[in-house]
């Protein structure tokens, strides 16, 4: 007869979580980088500037036409970041299983983060084909005030779904950081924890309508603690031990 007993073993470093996590790592730090070059008029034109002599009609007419020259490079950049948003929720589902798939916090924060992810990728998505149709309205024979309010409600919505996709996201970070906290991980803790409540000031900014704000904690956050965050918690899954029967 042949008892067998479970526990943890040292496994040998797997490559894989690493990976996701550093590409993961790079497509955010490129979408929020050309995002950042493009919202300040470096890598697209600037916006037109519109004197007080020029009638609304006119000055709409203006900023839509620019407006559309904007919108390759922004497909682009948002194509990237959802690559980015995806590699966030499978380095949060490999953080589960690190700090262990039986701790709830873990599954929780995990499942957030996905959510959340989820969400961003939805708001996007309706945000691009929103900015194509009004595009495709302000060069036709439709009138520019309606095409106004249209673009108008297309990015409140659009907000709306980013502002609660990082509302959710810096939750699940928190989570997962309150399971490092159980698992000992104190130094993934701290920056799990700082990551996470960024996040939510970015939501909070959104909620505020604090534009200019929005914008830097976008870029700070896509270029350095995400990134940060992804290729840390890869490297460290990838060094996880390994439960053997």
């Amino acid at each position: 007869m042949q008892t067998q007993i479970a526990g943890r073993v040292r496994a040998r470093a797997t490559a894989g979580p690493a990976a996701v996590g550093y590409l993961g790592a790079a497509a955010f730090a490129v979408a929020a980088a050309w995002y950042g070059l493009a919202t300040q008029g470096v890598t697209v034109a600037p916006a037109p500037a519109v004197g007080r002599n020029v009638g609304v009609p006119q000055g709409l007419h203006s900023y839509y036409h620019w407006m559309i020259t904007t919108l390759p490079q922004e497909r682009l950049y948002t194509s990237v970041g959802i690559v980015a948003f995806l590699g966030l929720a499978a380095v949060a589902a490999l953080a589960r299983d690190w700090l262990g798939r039986g701790r709830l916090p873990a599954r929780l924060g995990a499942f957030l983060v996905a959510a959340g992810a989820i969400l961003w990728i939805a708001g996007s998505v309706i945000q691009l084909g929103g900015h194509r149709a009004v595009g495709l309205m302000a060069t036709h024979a439709n009138p520019i005030v309606t095409v106004n309010s249209i673009a108008f409600t297309v990015d409140a919505i659009g907000d709306a779904l980013a502002l609660a996709a990082f509302a959710v996201i810096g939750a699940g970070l928190l989570a997962l950081a309150w399971a490092a906290a159980q698992a000992g991980h104190r130094a993934w803790v701290t920056g799990t924890t700082a990551t996470g409540l960024v996040l939510l000031v970015t939501a909070g900014s959104y909620a505020a309508g604090a534009g200019e704000l929005t914008e830097l904690l976008l870029v700070a956050g896509g270029v350095v603690l995400l990134p940060g965050w992804l290729a840390w918690t890869g490297h460290a899954a990838g060094q996880a031990p390994a439960f053997r029967a």
